[in-house]
């Protein structure tokens, strides 16, 4: 397994991993460039929208987004017509969704 150094590359490859998952589910998905938005990406279904917060880390469970960008997240997906999503990358490359709205599990 290769050791990644650099924390944005780090995140960037786990965020790629989602993107990867969502479209194996038959998304389309569109990753924001640089970490400054809301979302790190935008991923739509025949009949549903989801702006995706990705949260990864090397060792058990990640941060969980701060109020402030859980509230900026569900205020731009109420905008679009979209869920706010929060996908959490675990240690073992897991995948786990959820709603930033009220935490329920999400499939994709």
């Amino acid at each position: 397994m290769v050791k990644i150094k650099n924390q944005y590359r780090f995140g960037r490859l786990k965020e790629q991993r989602v993107a990867q998952r969502l479209r194996s589910a038959g998304a389309h998905v569109k990753l924001s460039k640089g970490s400054k938005g809301a979302e790190d990406m935008i991923a739509v279904f025949k009949s549903k929208k989801w702006l995706v917060q990705s949260k990864a880390t090397r060792q058990g469970s990640p941060n969980q987004p701060s109020s402030k960008d859980i509230g900026r997240l569900k205020q731009k997906a109420t905008k679009m017509n979209a869920t706010p999503v929060i996908a959490e990358v675990l240690s073992n490359n897991q995948i786990k969704f959820k709603s930033a709205r009220n935490g329920r599990k999400l499939k994709s």
